[in-house]
């Protein structure tokens, strides 16, 4: 594309129909590069761990019980089982947004802000919302073995890259607001310090899902 409109101006720059210094503008502009940010705000070396033959991103909107989180590890169990995928061969990038924002606070956090009462979890064993982060311990499903249930964040860490909106975490800053004294600044920091670590915010989730394509992921909407 970029030889044939090479082709096409230099034709008509022969012919008088564009300036030379307008052909010279349009041939000189660089291309965009998405590997190239301009601002230096956001954490997106992550995209330069993306590697192998196989690559995907899990789009998680919703809380949804952490499925996206299984079927991150369910997507690593399948690829090694039926083609033998060693782990540096595989990448998987989960993206947390939406009202999947809460996934990524700490144990604190929820039991502080009752995150277990709006996302609606209940703890098995008390049958009363949940106090903790439920992935980041014993999840609560009766129907998924440990291996793919419990600590189900914790695992996806250690193998995948999980990122955060920064639009939906907002929210998160919201619920901090009041104890800030109003100060939008300080309740951003404050929450900050809860966010599980290891988990990368960025502008949004949009950007994160799509960088993630760009970068050869097959994109999964994964709850």
């Amino acid at each position: 594309m970029a030889t044939d409109r090479r082709e096409f101006l230099g034709s008509m720059l022969a012919t008088g129909l564009v300036p030379k210094t307008m052909q010279t503008a349009t041939l000189s502009r660089p291309a965009p590069s998405p590997q190239q940010p301009v601002l230096g705000t956001w954490d997106v070396t992550w995209v330069d761990k993306i590697s192998g033959s196989h690559r995907a991103v899990f789009d998680s909107p919703e809380v949804s019980y952490g499925l996206a989180l299984v079927r991150t590890l369910v997507w690593y169990k399948d690829y090694a089982e039926v083609y033998g995928a060693k782990p540096n061969d595989m990448s998987a990038v989960v993206v947390l947004r939406h009202n999947a924002i809460w996934m990524v606070m700490n144990d604190e956090f929820w039991d502080h802000h009752q995150i277990g009462a709006l996302v609606k979890i209940d703890d098995p064993k008390t049958g009363k919302p949940i106090r903790h982060n439920p992935f980041l311990g014993p999840t609560p499903y009766a129907d998924l073995p440990p291996q793919l249930a419990d600590e189900v964040l914790k695992k996806v860490l250690a193998t995948a890259t999980v990122l955060a909106c920064n639009l939906a975490f907002h929210d998160v800053v919201d619920k901090v607001k009041e104890e800030a004294g109003g100060d939008t600044a300080k309740a951003r920091s404050m929450a900050l310090q809860h966010v599980v670590p290891g988990i990368i915010l960025q502008p949004s989730g949009v950007f994160g899902v799509t960088r993630a394509q760009e970068a050869g992921c097959h994109y999964f909407l994964a709850s």
